[in-house]
């Protein structure tokens, strides 16, 4: 097992830690071989959960996983990550009402055949933007009468985002080396978070995929809260 002890600032000379970021203990990498679109490939799987004390047991949903492809060629650009929010309905159920899915199978696409290479993050803890799966389906109901997604959120008397970057920050940082990249996002908050924690020459990447009719409100209501998501990309299902 493999431990990250972060919390020094990398920028006052550590070089392997991160300010402010719990520590974690690591397993990996795990060869797994996967199966993208027509390619089978091997790629590096790690998980990680919060240290606990010697005789303590971390819980189910705090894990972390995170799946590394080795840049195939000489790195002649940044390699590419993205840091991707669990979500039940859209990644395992294939659910239409959000484009979480779409997002995971492009991801997972673009990172195995970058040159450069890259990982994914996958945050089990981030259901519904943090708020756990049994919130996240009252807040479909919600949204069901007429609030969007943001709203419903607030009605259930949580922030518009509960989730906690820092354990993503402390893994991409250990596995990259501080190193820059590129991350696979539409949201400039998530690149302004990686940059806070002492992450450097974070470049963000547009990752708009999976729009359609069911979701084309959800996509939207992103967009309208400052989500990088051009009005071009929802065309005719722009909500006006």
């Amino acid at each position: 097992m493999q431990q990250i002890a972060a919390l020094a600032d990398p920028r006052s000379g550590s070089g392997s830690e991160l300010a402010g970021c719990p520590r974690l203990d690591t397993v990996g990498p795990v060869p797994l071989p996967l199966t993208v679109g027509d390619r089978e490939i091997v790629a590096s799987w790690y998980v990680a959960v919060p240290s606990r004390p010697p005789h303590g047991r971390a819980e189910p949903n705090e894990h972390i996983s995170v799946i590394a492809f080795e840049s195939q060629v000489r790195r002649t650009e940044l390699p590419l990550v993205r840091i991707h929010s669990t979500c039940f309905t859209g990644d395992v159920l294939g659910s239409l009402r959000c484009d979480c899915g779409p997002q995971l199978q492009s991801a997972l696409r673009q990172v195995s055949e970058s040159t450069a290479g890259g990982m994914i993050v996958y945050m089990a803890a981030h259901e519904g933007r943090g708020i756990g799966l049994w919130s996240k389906a009252a807040a479909y109901l919600l949204q069901d009468e007429g609030l969007d997604t943001y709203e419903a959120n607030r009605a259930l008397g949580f922030q518009d985002d509960e989730r906690d970057f820092r354990h993503a920050a402390s893994l991409i940082h250990h596995l990259l080396g501080g190193g820059g990249f590129r991350l696979l996002t539409n949201n400039p908050d998530k690149v302004a978070q990686m940059r806070d924690l002492g992450l450097r020459d974070v470049v963000q990447q547009e990752h708009v995929v999976g729009v359609g009719a069911r979701n084309c409100r959800y996509i939207n209501a992103k967009r309208e809260h400052g989500h990088s998501i051009p009005a071009s990309a929802l065309g005719s299902f722009l909500v006006r």
